[in-house]
């Protein structure tokens, strides 16, 4: 099972941007998920298609489980 961090930010025209970041660890809390979302707007390293992030919007963890079947 792989999982990933889905985060959602607004940029400075209020325009939805989404940054999906693959195989975070297990047990990864809020806080740390807030710090990095934080960091992501400060950093100002990414931009929506208005210019830079502005504010955390949301954020979601993705598991996905994955079933490999040889072929048939």
């Amino acid at each position: 099972m792989s999982k990933d961090l889905v985060m959602g930010f607004t940029d400075v025209k209020g325009s939805k941007v989404t940054l999906r970041l693959k195989n975070v660890k297990d047990g990864v809390t809020e806080q740390e998920i807030s710090t990095a979302m934080d960091a992501v707007v400060n950093s100002k390293l990414f931009q929506g298609k208005n210019g830079e992030l502005k504010d955390k919007d949301y954020a979601t963890i993705v598991e996905t489980n994955k079933t490999k079947y040889d072929a048939i």
